[in-house]
């Protein structure tokens, strides 16, 4: 009788343990990073990051990289930047160095970066850390369209906010496109003016004003203005109009004639004072608060450095918070 209640006791206590292991495994599997969302609109495509899920979860960037956001690891560990007098003492190789340094360590983390739009070329990763991801009301401007309004038609729907297209190059009138969507045939510059192709150009604080945005905070603003960045950063930044902004998404091209797309280029190393301008304008971003939390050097737009002798990348998306 005694053995019989043993071998029972036994049978139950093994029973126990195995259901114990079934738990155990179905914890562990739910809560993977390759289960998809009952919303069906999110995926996440590594530990930091997400995706708006408006294509395959295998559909890959223009340039072949199929991940997303904040892929250089968990640890940040920012650059700092020599101050202005610093920089101009600095040899040509060295400033390269230190600019493309800079721009390939985050400086703040972002634990849930969304893909906004296109999976693919005309998608942007956003954070969507509390205090920094929009919600209503809010207001997006998004500067270069070119004719891809994936990620402005996908932050009116996912966020709400009222998004401000611009671009001067497109054949499309100025128009509502939406309730919340807006397009506008207007470039930004560093001044009011009319290019000699017929563009219509306005300073970022002109645009705040004619829509009636000078004291209202805005989410994002997205620059994607092939080369233009350089001029119209130096304006943004002495007007002070950024401290109302919590994030800043741009594509920055290091060198001249590195935003048409060109597999063949080589001799493109930016000039020495260029490397200067460049890291100057990134100093001041940095003393304006914006510290980067999501860059994505664009390997199909690259060119040969003179120093390394090795590819360097000729165009970079970069996502700036600001902090304070």
């Amino acid at each position: 009788m005694k053995i019989t209640i043993k071998r029972y006791a036994l049978v139950a206590y093994v029973a126990v343990l195995c259901s114990a292991c079934v738990l155990l495994w179905m914890l562990v599997f739910i809560s993977s990073d390759d289960v998809v969302s009952p919303l069906g609109k999110m995926h996440r495509t590594s530990e930091n990051d997400a995706a708006l899920d408006y294509g395959s979860k295998n559909v890959m960037n223009p340039d072949g990289d199929n991940t997303y956001g904040q892929t250089r690891g968990h640890q940040v560990k920012p650059v700092l930047l020599p101050d202005s007098t610093a920089l101009r003492n600095m040899s040509w190789q060295d400033l390269s160095n230190l600019y493309h340094t800079y721009l390939n360590v985050n400086q703040i983390k972002c634990s849930d970066i969304l893909r906004v739009g296109h999976v693919t070329d005309g998608g942007w990763d956003v954070c969507n850390d509390r205090p920094y991801a929009p919600k209503e009301p809010c207001i997006v401007y998004s500067f270069g369209v070119g004719d891809d309004f994936s990620f402005d038609d996908a932050v009116v729907r996912h966020f709400g906010c009222k998004v401000y297209s611009f671009d001067p190059s497109m054949a499309m009138n100025s128009k509502q496109r939406s309730d919340k969507a807006f397009f506008y045939k207007q470039g930004i510059a560093d001044s009011d003016r009319t290019l000699p192709n017929g563009w219509q150009m306005s300073r970022f604080e002109s645009f705040r004003a004619g829509l009636k945005h000078m004291k209202i905070p805005i989410s994002i603003v997205k620059l994607d203005i092939e080369e233009w960045e350089w001029e119209v950063l130096p304006d943004i930044l002495a007007s002070g109009h950024l401290a109302s902004v919590n994030q800043l998404l741009l594509e920055l091209h290091q060198c001249e004639g590195c935003s048409v797309y060109n597999p063949q280029q080589e001799d493109k190393e930016p000039p020495r004072d260029r490397y200067i301008h460049m890291l100057e304008l990134l100093l001041e971003l940095y003393k304006q608060n914006f510290r980067l939390f999501h860059h994505h050097p664009n390997s199909a737009c690259v060119y040969l450095s003179k120093f390394t002798m090795t590819q360097r990348s000729a165009c970079i998306d970069v996502g700036f918070l600001r902090i304070s």
